[in-house]
């Protein structure tokens, strides 16, 4: 239940995040960053979580969800600005902590709970991208 819940917020995440960063070049900047830092976040915990359970490792979950999040993100910023990131890393590391602390911690129920509210996260964010470039490009 985890591991499949962990696997589609996953690949809806990575959708939301890559259709941001190739789809959103032309939209306002503040639009843009909000939903890669909501993605980013999301994403991270979500991704840490199906990686850890895909391979056991705590190390392995750490460190591929934050190349995986953080580098897309930060190669997609023009101009590269040392804030955002400063915020993109903490975030994303803050996530995937979060999350690679939760399994073994409390109850499958309670992290299967939030990893649907996440999945629902970027659902909402993958209209809110959708509509967004419809939106913002006319």
């Amino acid at each position: 239940m985890l591991f499949v819940t962990s696997f589609l917020g996953s690949c809806l995440g990575f959708i939301v995040c890559y259709r941001t960063l190739v789809q959103l070049h032309h939209v306002r900047d503040p639009f843009r960053m909000r939903v890669c830092m909501l993605n980013s976040m999301s994403l991270a915990f979500v991704f840490s979580m199906f990686v850890e359970l895909a391979t056991g490792s705590k190390m392995i979950a750490v460190i591929l969800p934050l190349l995986s999040v953080c580098v897309p993100l930060i190669l997609s910023m023009k101009p590269l600005n040392v804030l955002d990131v400063i915020e993109s890393g903490i975030a994303s590391l803050m996530s995937i902590s979060m999350s690679v602390m939760l399994i073994g911690m409390i109850e499958n129920k309670v992290i299967w709970l939030i990893q649907c509210l996440l999945l629902a996260i970027e659902f909402l964010l993958y209209l809110s991208v959708t509509r967004g470039v419809s939106h913002d490009a006319s």
